[in-house]
């Protein structure tokens, strides 16, 4: 927890993980969301989600699979492009896996069949697709979504990627018409971004102003409306004020924050943390920073200002 109980938060807020309270559906997640659900849900057959690194494609597509996963359907997620049939099978079915029965595309071909047979769906997320090598796995994946029965088409398929996955689908050429949708998640807005941090703090607890607003506005700026930015940015940002014991994260940590990261803008040097001042130091440094942390963007954006 290190930081948590000084604020009296139940957990980080900003840690990388897949909480589902800690989702935040921004409108381009809400948006791409939308048109995978149709696709995937309605249509069933493929689609593919593009977006930049640590825009929060695997998030969004996790929070995804859960509803699919609570409507009945057999969900699977594939972290990487790399692997076999067997592999597919696997994370398919994890207890035939466990049994160390080989699958092969002819065990898969069964066991999809049965789904599709027993009326219960599949959806696979294949994500990481730009780093498929050649075309074969990419086959392999195309294969799959001719497997079922003569009335109903055993597998849904998700493809998630970054530059250069458009590509690697190119290149198996018979994917481009197989796509029911392409959806891409943009970078946040500077307005996103600050409703962001505020949502994952409320989702931790937090009752108080933690961040000001003058701290809000530097996240905004760094970390350009990417989530995982914002997230590194404010993690860290929570450590530092935890060890220079300060109750509220200002700019001034922000940017020590940022110096630790190494994401300060023009490549300036690493900052020092400075040693906390000792009690009933100088009423003018005191003062100070008591303007600079006057409004907190908790504070402000709960009351709509």
């Amino acid at each position: 927890m290190v930081y948590a109980n000084f604020w009296g938060l139940s957990f980080p807020p900003f840690a990388d993980d897949n909480r589902p309270d800690t989702f935040v559906p921004v409108r381009s997640v809400s948006l791409a969301l939308a048109r995978l659900r149709y696709a995937l849900g309605t249509i069933r057959g493929a689609a593919a989600l593009f977006g930049s690194p640590g825009i929060g494609k695997t998030r969004a597509v996790k929070m995804l699979l859960r509803e699919f996963e609570a409507a009945g359907w057999l969900t699977a997620y594939l972290p990487n492009p790399s692997g076999t049939v067997d592999d597919i099978f696997a994370v398919l079915n994890p207890a035939g896996a466990n049994q160390g029965k080989p699958a092969g595309i002819a065990g898969l071909q069964v066991f999809l069949s049965d789904l599709a047979r027993a009326n219960r769906p599949a959806l696979l997320a294949v994500d990481d697709v730009q780093a498929a090598r050649g075309s074969d796995f990419l086959e392999t994946l195309r294969t799959l979504l001719n497997m079922g029965t003569d009335e109903r088409r055993a597998l849904s398929l998700l493809l998630i990627g970054q530059d250069g996955m458009e590509r690697k689908l190119a290149v198996a050429s018979s994917f481009n018409t197989r796509l029911d949708a392409r959806a891409i998640i943009e970078p946040m807005t500077d307005e996103e971004t600050k409703l962001y941090i505020l949502a994952r703090l409320k989702a931790a607890g937090s009752r108080h102003g933690i961040f000001t607003r003058q701290a809000a506005e530097m996240i905004v700026e760094l970390a350009r409306g990417n989530p995982r930015q914002v997230n590194r940015l404010c993690d860290t940002a929570l450590v530092v004020a935890f060890g220079l014991e300060s109750t509220q994260v200002g700019p001034e940590i922000v940017e020590m924050a940022a110096g630790d990261l190494d994401i300060l803008p023009g490549g300036a040097p690493f900052l020092l943390w400075p040693h906390p001042e000792p009690e009933g130091g100088g009423e003018e440094g005191g003062d100070a920073q008591s303007d600079d942390h006057a409004e907190d963007i908790l504070a402000g954006l709960a009351s709509g200002e």
